[in-house]
């Protein structure tokens, strides 16, 4: 008897540890992209101007850092560098192929790549190449930009100009 009692608790002991909740599986490549997406919608809202579109994909303590302007740290200062950047006479802006890399963890990304501001004159439409960077973070389930950077990878105007 006390063997089959022994059967019991090595079962009973098995099937907990079996039931017991496992590390979730990561599908790395539709996180990958989900990111892609997120961006790419990122981009179209800022092309369009739509101030409610882009700040919703950025936490409330986003920190940005923007080429020629101070850090701005949440998104009240982020909405009023909007504001500014907004009005700047663009007409399109171009997503090139970019990286994304999700951490291990699955809540933590990076997601890095070129773009152009693109303006129209009487010369027709030019192209201004940028760069940025974008940390996002999972966050309820959801991809959150809290990071981002961006700069032109032209050349600062000359003093004077």
């Amino acid at each position: 008897m006390m063997r089959f009692k022994n059967v019991l608790v090595v079962f009973g002991i098995w099937t907990l540890v079996g039931c017991a909740p496992t590390e979730r599986e990561i599908d790395f490549e539709a996180e990958e992209q989900a990111i892609h997406q997120l961006n790419a919608d990122w981009f179209a809202a800022e092309a369009r101007r739509d101030m409610e579109a882009t700040l919703s994909f950025m936490t409330s303590d986003v920190i940005n850092q923007p080429e020629g302007a101070p850090t701005t740290v949440g998104i009240d200062a982020t909405h009023t560098f909007y504001e500014s950047f907004f009005e700047i006479p663009y007409v399109d802006l171009e997503r090139l192929p970019r990286t994304v890399v999700v951490a291990a963890s699955g809540d933590l990304a990076y997601d890095i790549g070129p773009f152009n501001v693109v303006f129209e004159n009487e010369s027709g439409r030019t192209k201004s190449p940028g760069k940025s960077m974008i940390v996002w973070r999972k966050l309820d389930g959801e991809w959150k930009a809290v990071a981002v950077s961006f700069s032109s990878d032209s050349p600062p105007a000359a003093s004077g100009e």
